[in-house]
């Protein structure tokens, strides 16, 4: 159960940063630019 319940928690946090880095990619697209430039 405990396995389980991480495996949800893992999930929903890379679901999480997911959609955080495309609303942040979507809002300021320059800004991922220069840093993806270096």
């Amino acid at each position: 159960m405990t396995a389980l319940f991480n495996f949800q928690s893992l999930l929903l946090v890379i679901l999480l940063l997911v959609c955080t880095c495309a609303y942040v990619h979507q809002l300021i697209p320059a800004i991922m630019d220069r840093n993806k430039d270096g």
